[in-house]
C-alpha cells in the first residue's frame, strides 16, 4: 500500500510539472500563483479549475459549477495512473513467462509438465494480485469521483427543471442605456473603427473578450467598474486607452464605467498623442508646462476627461478594486502585480515613440490611435 501511495504521489508530480509547463507556454489566461500551485501539486484538481476559468474567460457560461470540472478532470488524470499500475503486473507476467519459456528448452525430465502447471499457477496468482492491487485505488480514485460527479449533474438537472416549473421573477438589471450622441467627427471615426473589427486577430479578440467578461460580471454585481490603463510614462498608449475606452463605453451605452490612466513614472501627455486624438475629432483644451493638463470632450452629454501624466497609484486614480490594463510590455514586466487591482490584463501595443522626429511620425501616431480605438470599441461591444 505504501508503494501505491508513493507511486501516486510521484505520478502527480510528473503530471503536474507537465501541465504547469504547458500552462506557461500556452499563455492562456493570467498566470496566478494559486492556479500554478494547484496544477503543480494537485494536477487533478488544478486542471479542472483551469478549464472552468478558461471557459468563463472565453465568454461562455459553464454548464456546471467548478466542482464538476474538478471531478471530471480528476477522473481523467486518475485513469492514467490506473492504467500505469495495471500494466505493472501484466508486464511482470509476460517477463516471467518468457523466462520460463527459455528454460523449457532444457532437456529436463518432466520439465514440460512442470512448466505448463507453473504457467497456470503463476497466471492465476498474478490475476489475483492485479484485482487486489487495482480494486482499492479504483474505488477511491475513479468510482468515488464518478459518483460525486453524477450527483452534481443530477442536482443541476433538478434545479434547472425546478426553475422551468416555478420561475422566479427577477428585476432586470440592464448594464446598458441608449448611447450618448457623440460629436459628428467622433461618430464618423467610431463607425469607421467598428467596421475594422475583422482586422483584430483571434488571440487578441480572446484577450479583449476576457476583459469584457470581467466587466460584465462586475456590472451585474451592481458595481462601478474602474479601468486603469498603465504604461511606463503615461504619455501615449495608456492615455489613448483611457480616452477611447470612455468613448467606447459611451457609444455602446455601458454605464457605471470610469476610465483612468497612469505610468510607472510621471512625465507628460505627449503632444504628438494629443494631436492624434484631435485629428480623430476629440475636442481638447489644456494648459502648458512640463506636465500639461488636458480637458478632452467627445460629447455634450457627458463630462470632459481630465488627462495628464501621473503614476498609476496617484491619488487621482482608484486605489483598490480596479481593472489594470497593461498597455506596454515594459510596464507589464515592471509590475507583475499591480497593488489594489482585482483583475489584471495584458493588452500591449507598440510604442509610437519610435517614429518621433521622422517623416512617418504623424502616420504612426494616427495608426496607433486608431488601433487602440478599434480594440476598445470591440471590447465594449462584447460587454453584455
Amino acid at each position: 500500500m505504501i508503494e501505491i501511495i508513493l507511486s501516486y504521489f510521484l505520478y502527480n508530480l510528473i503530471v503536474g510539472a507537465f501541465l504547469t509547463a504547458y500552462y506557461f507556454l500556452s499563455g492562456k489566461g493570467e498566470l496566478e500563483t494559486k492556479s500554478i500551485l494547484l496544477l503543480l501539486l494537485f494536477p487533478a484538481i488544478g486542471l479542472g479549475t483551469w478549464k472552468f476559468r478558461q471557459e468563463k474567460l472565453d465568454g461562455g457560461t459553464p454548464a456546471y459549477p467548478e466542482k464538476w470540472y474538478r471531478l471530471k478532470y480528476m477522473i481523467n488524470v486518475n485513469w492514467g495512473y490506473m492504467a500505469l499500475i495495471g500494466l505493472v503486473p501484466v508486464f511482470m507476467t509476460i517477463f516471467a513467462a518468457f523466462g520460463l519459456f527459455a528454460y523449457s528448452f532444457q532437456e529436463i525430465a518432466g520439465f514440460e509438465e512442470l512448466f505448463n502447471a507453473g504457467i497456470v499457477i503463476f497466471a492465476f496468482v498474478m490475476l489475483v494480485i492485479i484485482v487486489i492491487l487495482l480494486m482499492i485505488p479504483f474505488l477511491i480514485l475513479i468510482a468515488l469521483p464518478m459518483y460525486q460527479k453524477r450527483k452534481v449533474e443530477q442536482y443541476e438537472y433538478f434545479m434547472a427543471l425546478n426553475k422551468q416549473m416555478y420561475p422566479v421573477y427577477q428585476e432586470p438589471k440592464p448594464t446598458k442605456k441608449p448611447s450618448v450622441t457623440l460629436f459628428p467627427e467622433i461618430e464618423s471615426y467610431v463607425t469607421d473603427c467598428a467596421g475594422n473589427f475583422s482586422t483584430i486577430g483571434k488571440e487578441r479578440q480572446k484577450q479583449l473578450e476576457a476583459v469584457a467578461a470581467h466587466i460584465t460580471d462586475e456590472l451585474n454585481s451592481k458595481k462601478t467598474v474602474n479601468l486603469v490603463f498603465i504604461c511606463t510614462h503615461n504619455s501615449r498608449r495608456s492615455q489613448f486607452g483611457q480616452v477611447w475606452a470612455a468613448v467606447a463605453a459611451a457609444h455602446y451605452g455601458v454605464r457605471n464605467v470610469q476610465t483612468f490612466s497612469g505610468g510607472t513614472e510621471e512625465t507628460a501627455f505627449n503632444k504628438r498623442a494629443v494631436e492624434a486624438i484631435q485629428r480623430a475629432g476629440l475636442k481638447v483644451s489644456g494648459t502648458v508646462g512640463t506636465n500639461p493638463r488636458y480637458s478632452i470632450r467627445f460629447s455634450d452629454e457627458v463630462g470632459a476627461l481630465d488627462c495628464y501624466s501621473k503614476t498609476f497609484d496617484a491619488s487621482a486614480n482608484p486605489q483598490k478594486g480596479f481593472i489594470a490594463i497593461m498597455t506596454c510590455s515594459d510596464a507589464d514586466e515592471a509590475c507583475p502585480i499591480v497593488p489594489g487591482a482585482d483583475f489584471r490584463a495584458r493588452i500591449t501595443y507598440e510604442d509610437p515613440k519610435v517614429a518621433d522626429r521622422t517623416a512617418q511620425e504623424r502616420e504612426v501616431y494616427d495608426e496607433r490611435c486608431k488601433q487602440i480605438a478599434t480594440e476598445m470599441l470591440y471590447l465594449f461591444s462584447k460587454v453584455a
